[in-house]
């Protein structure tokens, strides 16, 4: 297994950040042993934690934003186990805009959560400030809720490497994940007489039958950094022309361009976005914007994914948290499935990797507990228990059923209607728009806009980016006090 080293890591795409590469969110051994998993899934019963006479209380941060929906599946998990534990959990549900900012805010004032989730990003962070538990031995130890094996080996390999910071520093337990997927409306492709393409090409002879057919091919939202399709697609598709550039700049040789890997890459010249690869991903998404809708520039998220419910659009890009009310919508007005973004082949660039990257798939739920817990054994260990029950095979299928949670330990079986979220993908090892903050991923959306409406051309569109990349970087070193003299940050060999 391939270490991290201890400093921040770029994460590339989450809903409320950022999202990044991961790999595999079910089991793959034999139907045999997933019969047998989910026999033990279902055995899983709350250890009583808390004394009756004096209740330990916790206090629990979640960003689920304002889905009303998983709001209330997660305090119905939270109430079942208050009353099997023993427990007082006070849960704390943050909207995804004041999720960080309250968190920071109480950790700087020593008024921390008990327990909270975050994405990798932010949990590295906070363990390097010494806030949070380390959970390397909990990692070489069975979880009182999946017996059998250690709790390290209940997570892929891939989903293991990026939680451990160094060999001995692991910053909490990954649950679940979001991918995001291509749904598309099987109906209106057999009338069309399109195939469901595998490959790029195929992919925009699709669309171009689906438009010769009368029906709108895409609804492609690209209003704000919010709608994300311009991010994720971009995203995809420099990773799978541009894959040396991981190999050049992987100086920690993990398999993955982290924060201070990109400044040194910028600082040494060796990130170009007027590279041909990178502008042929450019001109890639140029030529599939003739089979969006004409007010792409102004369509939301929201209503490109109403759009497609009605039946107006082919195809929508969207998570898998979106599916149980695509579903809802739908019902049977149509068929639809779900595909990755397609491989781009040597057929349409010199330089394609030949596989698709996954969007989404890093864990974005993880489970942390607050280190000064460490002077109270007691609510440490109610902590600990929280987290490995929060973080079950049972509560994780449960997720998956209610909200469409894909769950990350190879213990728990995707249901049926996620099967086409198995991440089958290649990971994101460089999140070249959305894995460095905000004010990069403006600079991208809005230049974006103007080179689609023809305000600037495709090599003007890659020197904007080299400059908003100079220049956010270099606000970043100069934060961290980053340079060549001191290995931009990194631990040297």
């Amino acid at each position: 297994m391939k270490l991290r080293k201890a400093t921040a890591v770029v994460l590339g795409m989450s809903l409320a950040a950022s999202m990044a590469a991961g790999c595999a969110g079910s089991s793959t051994a034999p139907e045999e042993t997933k019969n047998q998993d989910t026999a033990q899934v279902q055995k899983t019963e709350v250890q009583k934690v808390g004394n009756s006479d004096e209740k330990i209380k916790l206090v629990f941060a979640q960003d689920l934003d304002t889905n009303e929906h998983a709001n209330e599946v997660v305090n119905a998990i939270i109430d079942e186990y208050e009353e099997k534990a023993g427990v007082e959990i006070q849960f704390e549900a943050l909207p995804s805009a004041d999720y960080r900012t309250w968190l920071t805010t109480q950790f700087a004032a020593g008024k921390g959560p008990d327990v909270y989730t975050g994405i990798i990003y932010d949990l590295s962070t906070d363990y390097d400030s010494g806030y949070l538990y380390n959970f390397k031995d909990l990692y070489e130890k069975e979880s009182a809720y999946d017996a059998g094996k250690d709790w390290k080996d209940t997570l892929p390999e891939s989903i293991l490497e990026r939680m451990y910071l160094t060999e001995n520093d692991v910053p909490g337990y990954p649950s679940s994940t979001s991918v995001v997927r291509i749904f598309y409306n099987k109906t209106a492709f057999e009338q069309a007489g399109a195939k469901v393409p595998e490959t790029w090409a195929e992919f925009m002879d699709a669309c171009q039958k689906l438009k010769d057919s009368g029906i709108t091919p895409f609804g492609f939202p690209n209003a704000t950094i919010a709608d994300l399709s311009w991010l994720w697609f971009n995203n995809s598709i420099s990773g799978q022309l541009n894959s040396s550039l991981v190999d050049e700049l992987d100086v920690s040789g993990n398999g993955y361009v982290e924060l201070q890997e990109i400044a040194k890459g910028v600082d040494e010249g060796k990130i170009d976005f007027t590279k041909p690869e990178l502008i042929k991903g450019f001109e890639l998404m140029k030529d599939f914007s003739q089979y969006w809708t004409s007010d792409y520039n102004g369509l939301d998220q929201k209503t490109a994914i109403q759009m497609f419910e009605r039946g107006e659009v082919a195809m929508v890009q969207a998570m898998s948290i979106n599916l149980a009310d695509i579903e809802a919508v739908v019902g049977d007005s149509f068929e639809y499935g779900v595909m990755p973004i397609p491989v781009i082949t040597k057929e349409t660039a010199d330089t394609a990797l030949g596989k698709s990257i996954i969007l989404g798939g890093q864990p974005d739920i993880i489970y942390a507990v607050n280190k000064d817990l460490e002077n109270d054994e007691a609510r440490l260990n109610a902590a600990i228990d929280f987290c490995q029950y929060m973080s079950s095979p049972e509560v994780q299928v449960r997720l998956a059923e209610e909200i469409c949670r894909i769950p990350l330990t190879t213990s728990a079986q995707l249901p049926d209607n996620l099967a086409g979220f198995t991440i089958v993908e290649e990971p994101l090892r460089m999140p070249y728009y959305t894995g460095i903050n905000e004010k990069l991923r403006n600079y991208f959306q809005r230049a974006g806009q103007d080179f689609l409406s023809d305000g600037i051309d495709v090599n003007e569109l890659g020197e904007t980016m080299n400059s908003a990349y100079t220049e956010v970087l270099g606000e970043i070193m100069a934060e961290n006090g980053w340079s060549a003299d001191n290995n931009y940050g990194m631990e040297t060999k």
